[in-house]
């Protein structure tokens, strides 16, 4: 079995949490449990921390380069929240984000980040359990974050001990191909990383 030993750089911890729970589950989907793990270098993480979006824009591409050399990480994973709903502002973060990134890391970095929201993915799949048999595709993403955390937690503003065993509990039921085709952020992201997964 192969260990692919992961840093992580992001906003906050619903998305940490989402990644660890994704990453188990997309073994597991792929039928890659007995052929790979992956293994969250919390030393590099818990080290390297950013506050805001801000902070992950001025660091991440200094984190990664620490985590690829000094850390010997075999993938790094950045996230962050879009905050905005405009397809154009979606494909130029992701483009301007990954021109910051050293040549040979390019392949290896995979950006996590959600259209307006961690919360809106994690909205798609309470309505996938709440309602399994509803067919309608409605796009959560043109609602604003303040909507998609009170669907998910009841209130706008939480403290982490609140919302993080909410994001634990959606995190940990995912339904790829339901993400996959009502949220092109998602699809961007999971595509990328199972590519790499399969190869």
């Amino acid at each position: 079995m192969r260990i692919l030993k992961y840093g992580y750089f992001g906003e906050d911890e619903a998305h940490r949490i989402f990644l660890v729970n994704y990453l188990e589950q997309l073994v597991e989907h792929l039928g890659k449990s007995k052929e790979v793990t992956f293994e969250f270098d919390t030393s590099f993480s818990y080290t390297f921390k950013a506050r805001s979006k801000t902070d992950v824009d001025k660091l991440f591409a200094e984190a990664t380069q620490k985590g690829f050399i000094d850390y010997q990480q075999d993938l790094f994973f950045v996230g962050r929240d879009l905050d905005t709903f405009q397809p154009n502002e979606f494909k130029g973060k992701i483009t301007s984000m990954q021109s910051q990134l050293r040549d040979d890391f390019k392949e290896k970095t995979f950006l996590m980040i959600p259209v307006q929201c961690i919360e809106h993915w994690l909205w798609y799949m309470k309505i996938k359990i709440e309602n399994p048999y509803a067919t309608k595709n409605e796009s959560l993403e043109s609602k604003p974050n303040r909507e998609a955390k009170t669907a998910l937690y009841g209130n706008p503003k939480v403290s982490n001990e609140k919302s993080k065993p909410i994001v634990e509990a959606f995190s940990k039921v995912l339904d790829f191909e339901y993400l996959e085709s009502r949220s092109e952020s998602f699809n961007t992201f999971h595509s990328r990383v199972k590519q790499f997964v399969e190869n």
